[in-house]
């Protein structure tokens, strides 16, 4: 039986349950998440969607039966088509894989600015699929360098996949992130492409797809780790002095006022006779369900007053990602630019041939059988332990800085404390748009740099240090 194929970067847990059988999930897909097509100058274009089940199994599928998916998949489809985004690239490569990340690990004392990181989570492909064993889901540990990761969410952050939420005229996003698998030479072969999806899990999210909250943490934190280095390494760089903006000032000022602090306004003051220093909580991100964009922060305020650090939405860490990125010196590296270099316009020809005229297939209906599934085999470990088993040889002697975990487990279930506890928001900013004339259009905001979209006025202060 020949090997299955896997991304050269890419290393499976070791129990045989997992590395050898994997999991193929029998579930309907509930939503979309990506669409692209995959082609290139001797392979014809053809039509991919990734989508997500209800246990938050992915599944990559082509254009011959996209017409069979359910219709709350086909309707994600195509309101995303009408937005006018993800669908109109092409991914000019032979092959892809699908990664659903549920990780990120930053070991300490990597010297250089460009540091390994390494990526937890389940591995499905490549695809076009050769046999079902492409389908089949394997966890394991994917190696990135921090550029490669960093310039994944910038460069994909266009390509986001929409959705129409239950407010009116709101949408959430799901961000994908183009990693590389290999070496840039089958990268430019149009091998050892990875498909990213930071996603809440299943039991989290209920299939909710959307991930915007997840990809500013993973910004947040990596953004973090960057501006350590270049104060140790004493470079030049806009990032070396700023006050980054937090994912939650909702989160950050509850947290600040459990450890004996005031806000008032922009200012937080100590309280007299409370505790003389934080408690360490930094330890076990997996253990503490609390993410690093806020364990981070509030571990380095040591004064009994100060400012707060400003709210940043997922598109204010992009374009500070972005920023910071392009003032690093020798940015772009080859295998950045290789991976770039990949991703192109979708040719009018291909998005004209891929029409589904077909309608949705009726609901089945399910009567009883008098069988009972076999339930799925028996894990030898959860999944937030399985990650220990890699984390242990990445760490250093006893003593040394504690390595970089963002759970993204951990994250969610922030994220929906988040949701249901932050107070009603004024009317949605769009709705600006009808309140003067002057205003650019639709089409002039998207063709505009993230530089030029804010004017001075409301122009964050982060963005002020790269000017």
């Amino acid at each position: 039986m020949a090997t299955r194929p896997l991304p050269r970067y890419f290393v499976s847990r070791s129990d045989s349950e997992w590395s050898e059988q994997g999991m193929i999930s029998q579930l309907e897909p509930v939503h979309a998440i990506d669409s692209f097509f995959l082609g290139g100058r001797h392979v014809a274009e053809r039509e991919w969607l990734v989508t997500i089940d209800a246990a938050g199994f992915l599944k990559a599928v082509s254009d011959d039966d996209l017409s069979a998916l359910p219709e709350e998949v086909q309707q994600d489809l195509a309101f995303n088509e009408v937005i006018g985004s993800a669908a109109s690239r092409t991914i000019d490569g032979q092959e892809f894989y699908i990664f659903h990340l549920e990780a990120l690990e930053q070991p300490p004392e990597t010297p250089g600015l460009n540091d390994p990181v390494y990526l937890y989570g389940t591995m499905y492909g490549p695809f076009p699929a050769s046999s079902e064993d492409c389908y089949r889901g394997i966890q394991g540990q994917l190696t990135v360098n921090r550029i490669d990761l960093l310039a994944g969410v910038v460069n994909s952050a266009q390509y986001s996949f929409h959705y129409q939420t239950g407010a009116a005229g709101a949408t959430q996003r799901c961000f994908n992130i183009l990693l590389p698998g290999d070496r840039e030479e089958e990268i430019m072969r149009g091998k050892g492409l990875v498909m990213t999806y930071p996603l809440m899990p299943g039991d989290v999210g209920l299939g909710d797809p959307w991930n915007e909250f997840l990809v500013s943490n993973l910004i947040y934190d990596m953004l973090d780790a960057l501006k350590d280095d270049i104060q140790k390494e004493k470079v030049n760089h806009p990032l070396r002095d700023m006050t980054l903006p937090v994912v939650s000032r909702f989160t950050f000022e509850n947290d600040l006022k459990s450890q004996g602090y005031v806000i008032k306004g922009d200012t937080a003051m100590r309280q007299p006779g409370a505790a003389g220093g934080l408690p360490n909580i930094l330890p076990d991100v997996l253990n503490k369900p609390l993410p690093k964009s806020i364990t981070n922060a509030i571990g380095k305020i040591i004064k009994d007053k100060f400012t707060l650090p400003p709210e940043g939405t997922v598109d204010d860490f992009i374009a500070l990602a972005q920023q910071s990125l392009l003032k690093l010196p020798g940015y772009p590296p080859p295998r950045a630019k290789a991976l770039q270099s990949r991703v192109r316009s979708a040719s009018v020809e291909a998005r004209a041939g891929q029409s589904r005229k077909t309608a949705a297939p009726p609901r089945p209906i399910k009567t009883p059988t008098g069988s009972v599934s076999a339930p799925p085999p028996a894990q030898k470990s959860k999944k937030s332990e399985w990650m220990n088993d890699f984390i242990t040889t990445h760490r250093q002697e006893p003593g040394n800085t504690e390595t970089r975990l963002t759970n993204l487990t951990s994250v969610s279930q922030i994220a929906q404390k988040v949701s249901s506890q932050r107070p009603a928001s004024k009317n949605p900013e769009w709705l600006n748009d009808f309140s003067s004339q002057n205003k650019p259009s639709k089409e002039e905001r998207k063709t505009t740099q993230p530089s030029e979209q804010k004017t001075s006025e409301s122009t964050p202060d982060w963005m002020k240090d790269f000017e």
